[in-house]
Parts: structure tokens; C-alpha cells; sequence
């Protein structure tokens, strides 16, 4: 099972790079820029945000291990999102690796708020990679609304 998800966070991956060269050569500053259809919320945000779930729920919720929370404010960026992603992606590799014979074996943790849940490390990586693909159509969605017509991210591009 670890390879096909390998193989499934290898397509996640090539999504990102389009996405992110998109905002690098077309968005620019608007990485930066509120969007009001979004709550005021910014391109930098969702993709900090993203790199944050993936973070909390693979290293400190399924691995214990201790990263703070981070503050989009400190990427301001494309080239520190992309070195933000690079831990994410060296966070993904781990946990699989420490997973490998144990994704349907749940594992128990804190969460926010000190609530308690039990998940399988399955189910935390098909939360993470879902949340980035969710969060990334609000992306495309802001850079339509400033003006780019954003290329194909999906994962079968044409």
C-alpha cells in the first residue's frame, strides 16, 4: 500500500509545482493580496495554512513530534513557501515511512482545544492531501479573481 501512496503524493506534488510556478510567473504580488469573496483571506494564507495540516496531523499528531503552529505572515514568498513545502514533503516521506506496515492501525492524540481523537494513519493522509486539493480550487479561485486565468493543477492535466 505505502508505494501506491507514495505514487499518489508523487501526482499531489505535481499539482503543487504548477500551482505554485502559476503564482511565482503570473500572480507575483497578489500572493499577498485579501480577497473579500474569501473573508479577507490571502493566497499566502491557504498555502501556509495547507503546509500546517499537513505538518500538525503527519509529524505532531501522528508522529509526536513538536512543531509550532506557523503564521503565514512569516511567508511572504513563493520561494519560502516552496521551502515550506520542501519540509512538508520530507514530513510526508517519514510518516509513511514510519507507516509502512501500520496504516490501518489507529493512532490516538490531542488535538486543539485538548479534544482527543483516534484516527488511522490512513485516514490522515487521505485527510491532507484532500484538504490541499480543497484548498487549492479556492487558490485558483482568487487568482481568477485577480485577473489570471490560472493553467490545469489538476492531478490528469490535458
Amino acid at each position: 500500500m505505502n508505494d501506491i501512496l507514495q505514487q499518489q503524493y508523487t501526482l499531489v506534488q505535481s499539482s503543487r509545482v504548477v500551482l505554485l510556478n502559476f503564482i511565482e510567473t503570473k500572480v507575483g504580488a497578489g500572493l499577498n493580496a485579501r480577497a473579500p469573496a474569501f473573508d479577507g483571506s490571502t493566497i499566502r494564507y491557504l498555502l501556509v495554512h495547507n503546509a500546517n495540516c499537513y505538518l500538525q496531523w503527519l509529524a505532531v499528531f501522528a508522529q509526536k513530534e513538536v512543531i509550532a503552529q506557523l503564521n503565514d505572515q512569516d511567508f511572504t514568498t513563493i520561494s519560502q513557501i516552496r521551502e515550506l513545502f520542501n519540509l512538508v514533503d520530507n514530513t510526508v516521506v517519514a510518516f509513511l515511512k514510519n507507516f509502512k506496515s501500520k496504516m490501518d492501525i489507529p493512532v490516538a492524540g490531542t488535538l486543539s482545544r485538548n479534544r482527543e481523537a483516534t484516527v488511522t494513519p490512513l485516514q490522515l493522509f487521505t485527510h491532507v492531501t484532500t484538504h490541499e486539493f480543497h484548498h487549492k480550487g479556492q487558490i485558483v479561485s482568487m487568482c481568477r479573481l485577480l485577473g489570471q486565468i490560472p493553467p490545469d493543477t489538476d492531478i490528469i492535466r490535458f
